[in-house]
């Protein structure tokens, strides 16, 4: 038991690292997104 609970906490920070930086990233292409509507408005 000890070994596979050893295995699952890994796993779950391998997986909230990724969401942290997969969060990121749709963060900055979703800000990209808002500027390029923005500007198509003020035209």
């Amino acid at each position: 038991m000890g070994d596979f609970e050893k295995q699952v906490k890994e796993r779950a920070k391998e997986l909230k690292v990724l969401l942290t930086k997969g969060v990121k990233i749709v963060e900055n292409s979703c800000k990209k997104g808002w500027k390029k509507v923005k500007n198509l408005k003020k035209r």
